[in-house]
Formats: structure tokens, sequence, C-alpha cells
């Protein structure tokens, strides 16, 4: 009798056990085909990841000991430039094409394009005052084609908006590939894979169709790729390196977030401390060190370089909190080598080093405030590309 009831369990069991065996693990990719309202998942084999390791010295695209500057507003004027190279010594900027989320339907590809035309106009302008102050560039196309439009026009949801996206970095490399100031191309900021169309490429796919055809325009810029979700460094479990030389992987580091954004979203929210436990956990260097551990691991593993694109916390976060994380923060990027920009320089005032912790007070301050001076004291260990004459 028992045998007889383990025996009906076990067939009970098993659709259950053969569900759990074709729910899709981390790093898988997923291919979807779609029958009427029925979405039926199945596995794509991830590529092999071996052949991915970059044999010699680890590429960075440059010679210098380390690039270290700040994110800069798409229109950031020269005399911003000419302070943050001169009295603030940043060796590095990470030029904006476009703000974060613009107001504009960019699966209108007609309005995209007349607006790219605008924003590369700016850049144009501020070439050469990055190549007369020294400031070697990143140039970060911040929304791409399709970048935050619904879905069906939307980048992931539309192969023509790959196509155009494709098309968009083809000409940016054409327009560019002799500017001697351009340290690399970041070729989509924090992407998001928000749904699949069946014609559409995946961010891994998307990532390295691009980058291919940048290759063939512009043999030696380097290549920046953020994972998807939002850049985050856990999106690196999975992305593997692509199968294209001379690139150098990015990752932004907003973690923990409700610290870091306090305020931003939600005036009311209790004012968090750093260090301290935050979202239930001890947040101290040690854990910042730990939540950049897929970004660590992949540097490693894959012997490629990182770029920490993007870092931050909100000038109001209280008792000098947010001095202390991007002290902690540093100390960890440096440790590992890595090139880094601030977010932001003269963007918006939230984040401004030149700020105070007072949110009312939308004044730069008097006196350098201590996150300035901490900033001040790493670019004083700068030195300046070797084609830039003082």
């Amino acid at each position: 009798m028992r045998i007889a009831i383990l025996l009906a369990l076990c067939v009970c069991l098993l659709p259950a056990i053969a569900w759990c065996e074709a729910v899709p693990k981390a790093g898988d990719v997923i291919l979807a085909e779609t029958f009427d309202d029925l979405r039926v998942a199945g596995r794509r084999a991830a590529p092999a990841t071996a052949s991915r390791v970059h044999k010699g010295p680890r590429y960075k695209g440059h010679t210098l000991p380390r690039l270290r500057g700040a994110m800069v507003s798409p229109n950031a004027t020269a005399d911003d430039l000419r302070t943050f190279a001169r009295q603030w010594n940043a060796n590095l900027v990470r030029w904006q094409l476009f703000g974060f989320k613009p107001r504009f339907d960019t699966g209108n590809l007609a309005e995209y394009d007349r607006r790219l035309e605008r924003e590369l106009a700016k850049l144009d302008a501020a070439l050469p005052v990055c190549k007369e102050v020294g400031l070697m560039v990143v140039v970060d196309l911040h929304t791409g084609p399709g970048h935050w439009a619904p879905v069906g026009r939307s980048l992931f949801t539309s192969k023509r908006m790959q196509d155009r996206f494709v098309e968009v970095w083809r000409q940016i490399a054409r327009r560019y590939k002799d500017a001697r100031c351009i340290w690399g191309y970041d070729i989509l900021n924090e992407p998001l894979e928000e749904g699949m169309a069946e014609d559409a490429l995946d961010w891994q796919g998307l990532a390295e169709r691009c980058a291919k055809a940048i290759r063939k325009i512009d043999p030696d810029r380097a290549i920046i790729i953020e994972p998807a979700p939002w850049g985050g460094p856990d999106g690196l479990e999975n992305l593997v390196p692509l199968d294209v030389p001379k690139v150098v992987y990015s990752v932004h580091m907003y973690k923990p977030h409700t610290f870091t954004h306090q305020g931003v979203h939600n005036r009311n929210q209790p004012p968090l401390r750093y260090p301290g436990v935050i979202e239930g956990k001890q947040w101290n260097k040690d854990q910042l060190e730990a939540a950049l551990g897929r970004a660590i691991a992949f540097q490693k593993t894959y012997n490629v370089h990182i770029f920490l694109g993007e870092f931050s916390a909100i000038r109001w976060a209280p008792d000098g909190s947010a001095h202390r994380y991007l002290k902690d923060c540093i100390d960890v990027f440096e440790k590992y080598g890595w090139d880094w920009t601030y977010h932001a320089f003269r963007e918006w005032n939230g984040w401004s080093a030149e700020h105070g912790p007072d949110r009312a007070d939308a004044r730069p301050t008097q006196e350098p405030t201590p996150r300035k001076k901490l900033l001040l004291e790493w670019f004083g260990k700068n030195e300046k590309p070797t084609w830039h004459k003082r």
C-alpha cells in the first residue's frame, strides 16, 4: 500500500520536476516562439567562453596609469571643460549624446536623426577644447533609437530600430575615427531588454553586431560595452566578451540604490547613513567590493579592462555619508586598476560635488565640499595624454 502511494506521488510530481528543469537559469539566453497568445520559452546555448579570454597584456585603449574624470552634460560649455581639466586636473570626460530619457519619441526615426545631428554638433564643438586642455573623451550614446520607446518601436522589440542603432554607430565612427582625443565609444548607456521580438537580437548579439560594424570603420578606438540591465555589475553574469578586438567593459555603481538615490524619487524617504544597515544589510567598504564582485571576476576571468562609467551618492545624504561612500568606492576602483568617471560634473546639482548637503540651496559653495576635495585629491594624481602640450 505504501509503495503504491509513493508511486502515485512520483507520477504526480513528474510534471513539476520537468517544469523546474525547464526554468531558465542565470546566464541562459531565451528564445521565444509565439502561438496566438502563448509564448513558449526555450534555451539557446550561450557562446563558448574559453575562446573569449583575452591573450596578452590587458587592453585599455590608452597608455596612461589611469583615466579619472566625470560624466558631463551634453550642454557643457568650453569654460566648463577648461575648468575641469585645468583647475580639477581631470583627464577624462564621458560625453552624453542626449540626456537621460529625453522627452520625445525615440521610435520616430526622422525626429531622432534630426536631434542626433544637433547632439553631434555639440560634441564637434567640444572636441577641439578637449584636445586643447588634455581631456580624453568617451562618446556615450545615452539614448539610442528606440531607447525608452513603446513596445513595437523599442530597441529590443523592433528589428528596424536595431538596424538604425547599428547605422548610427557607423555614422559616429566615420565622423570621429580621426579624432585623437576620443578614447572610446560607449555604445549604449544602461541597456534594458524589456520584451524581445522574435526577429530582434538580445543585447549580447546586438552589441557584437554593432561592435563589428564600428571595427570595420575605426580599427583603433576602444569600444565600451555595458551589461544589461541598467549597466549594473550583476549583469556581467549574463554577458561574455565580444568576439571583437579592443573592447573595454563598463559598469555603473549605485548600490545600494535606496541610499545613493534617497530623496530623488521619494522626498519623504527616511534618511539613510553610510556606513550602516541599508536594505537589511550592513554596508561598508567590504560590502561595496562584494557588490562589485561580478565585475572583479569578469576582469580576472577574461583578462579585460573595466571602466567604471558612473557612480555617485546624492549630496544630501545625511552626516557626510555621500563623502564616505564615494571614498570607499574609489578605493575599490583603484585597487583593481579601473578607470572611472564620477556622475556628474555640472549636470544636475543633486549629484554635484560643488554643491553642499543642503537640498534647498542650489548654489555652489564658496569653500570646496569634502566630496570635491576627495575628487581633487584623486585627480591630482592624473597624467595628461602624450599628445597634450601644456
